[in-house]
């Protein structure tokens, strides 16, 4: 069977409902619950007129942001909370010029950050990483990097600690893909420069990135004599230049050849879990990345079926056991997440139970349906489907970002639970320390790929140095064995011998 393609993003509120989002060919984003049986009720339209691409993500106030690319070429953002839904359109880019891929909507308090990337409709293998971030007044936008990732671009992900967004993707360097690292400041509003953290002569792909207690665990899989191998470092979050990544762990078995690690955390252990020969398998750490378990294959309800699904959870109980973000499931008729979903207390999984004492939901109408399409009759109140003023369209390659002034910026913060009041002269010093640090970060990575750079050319020197050192002794014994045989010559011509053997017929 194996892994079906898209991905499928799982939803679950404070509440304990959850709702299964979805990709349909014909009939663009779907939207299911799930029932008091635990299989998924009827789907109902969302966006029609979406392409495949679309990210969702629930914040602490139970709202639902989603991210998605209209098939005319609109980059709309949506918010779901109590009243209903409500879309806005951020950007518009002519299909028939640019493809956008794997949007990432992540909201933070009262605000919204958007990733994407974006390349040329006929793609060369260039991409730009885009962000998009709403600062509670209005949007704004930035090119984080750029992307040399061959005609396929792999999927990047993200995960966040305190301060900041962590993010890792694919991309090409020196004809090799390699594993890339960066992070946003959220409050300094600064992209550190990406650093190459696998520097493997062999091919890197498929990263999977999980902060758990002030550390970066980082797992990816690695091409070597046509076989995928997982391996594993990670980092103090606070850490500052490359040197500070742990040494390259592999976590399966030689000749296993596996694919999709994910790394999750449970019962206060690091889990990794990939996809190997038609089913799963796993490793654990109880050492922070340390020491890793012995693989072993994990049982699952589904056997060999699987669904590529994105976790977003709000439930108490949900934050409190484990912590996820992407996991191979199964949602074909309920929810059935390895590892966590003897954890999550849903409720006992009927398979085609008649649901005889509860009304089953009328379908709800798609967003983008117009007047003249039919609409479903509802017994109590529809979605309710706001429509915002779109924002001015940025250029698809200007940088437009906002630079606000520091120390305007500082002087205008006020303490949290004072209104109007100034923070005090520590706090701003603190805060001018962390925007240089962080600035500080970003100068020793970059300089940490130019002394990187720098040795490989001062390596290739060096081998040029011992080759011309090589040619030039071989050269002058040339020169030597030359000199002998000119020397010889001029004997034999002395003695008159080549005159007698060219005119005597010997």
């Amino acid at each position: 069977m194996g892994i079906s393609n898209g991905t499928h993003h799982v939803i679950r509120f404070s509440s304990g409902e959850i709702w299964y989002f979805s990709f349909s060919p014909n009939r663009g984003i779907m939207v299911q619950q799930l029932d008091r049986n635990s299989t998924w009720k009827q789907s109902y339209e969302l966006i029609s007129n979406a392409q495949e691409d679309f990210s969702v993500s629930i914040d602490n106030q139970d709202r639902l942001h989603l991210i998605c690319f209209s098939k005319k070429g609109e980059l709309q953002y949506l918010l779901y909370n109590d009243t209903g839904w409500s879309k806005q359109v951020l950007s518009v880019y002519k299909p028939t010029r640019y493809t956008i891929r794997y949007p990432v909507v992540i909201p933070i308090k009262n605000r919204i950050h958007i990733l994407f990337a974006i390349g040329k409709a006929f793609n060369t293998g260039y991409w730009s990483l885009q962000h998009y971030y709403w600062d509670e007044t209005s949007w704004h936008s930035t090119e984080i990097t750029k992307v040399t990732a061959g005609y396929r671009l792999s999927p990047f992900y993200v995960d966040m600690s305190d301060k900041h967004i962590h993010l890792v993707y694919r991309g090409l360097t020196t004809n090799r893909y390699q594993i890339f690292y960066s992070r946003y400041h959220l409050d300094h509003g600064i992209w550190s420069t990406p650093e190459n953290v696998t520097y493997d002569s062999i091919d890197c792909n498929m990263p999977s990135i999980l902060i758990r207690d002030d550390l970066l665990h980082l797992a990816w899989t690695s091409l070597s004599k046509n076989d995928l191998v997982v391996k594993y470092k990670n980092r103090t979050v606070r850490s500052l230049g490359k040197m500070d990544w742990s040494p390259e762990i592999q976590l399966n078995n030689p000749g296993s050849t596996a694919t999709l690690p994910r790394l999750i955390w449970l019962e206060e252990k690091i889990w990794c879990i990939w996809y190997q020969n038609d089913t799963l398998y796993c490793s654990s750490s109880e050492d922070r990345g340390l020491k890793w378990s012995t693989p072993a294959e994990l049982q699952t309800r589904y056997g060999t079926s699987f669904q590529y699904i994105h976790y977003s959870t709000n439930h108490p109980r949900d934050k409190r056991l484990f912590q996820l973000q992407w996991i191979l499931g199964n949602v074909e008729e309920t929810l059935s997440l390895p590892l966590v979903e003897s954890y999550m207390d849903l409720p006992e999984y009927i398979p085609n139970a008649p649901a005889t004492d509860w009304h089953e939901d009328i379908i709800r109408p798609s967003i983008d349906q117009t007047d003249d399409s039919p609409k479903a009759e509802s017994v109590d109140n529809h979605v309710d489907v706001k429509e915002t003023s779109a924002i001015e369209p940025p250029a698809p390659t200007e940088k437009n970002r906002t630079v606000p002034n520091v120390r305007a910026a500082l002087e205008s913060r006020t303490m949290p639970g004072v209104p109007g009041a100034h923070q005090s002269l520590e706090n701003i010093l603190l805060n001018e320390f962390e925007r240089q640090e962080e600035f500080n970060y970003s100068l020793i990575t970059k300089l940490d790929e130019h002394s990187r750079i720098g040795s490989s050319v001062l390596e290739d020197s060096r081998q040029i140095i011992t080759l011309l050192k090589e040619n030039k002794e071989m050269l002058q014994a040339l020169k030597k064995d030359m000199e002998q045989v000119k020397q010889d010559t001029r004997q034999l011509k002395a003695r008159g011998l080549l005159r007698r053997l060219f005119h005597n017929g010997y």
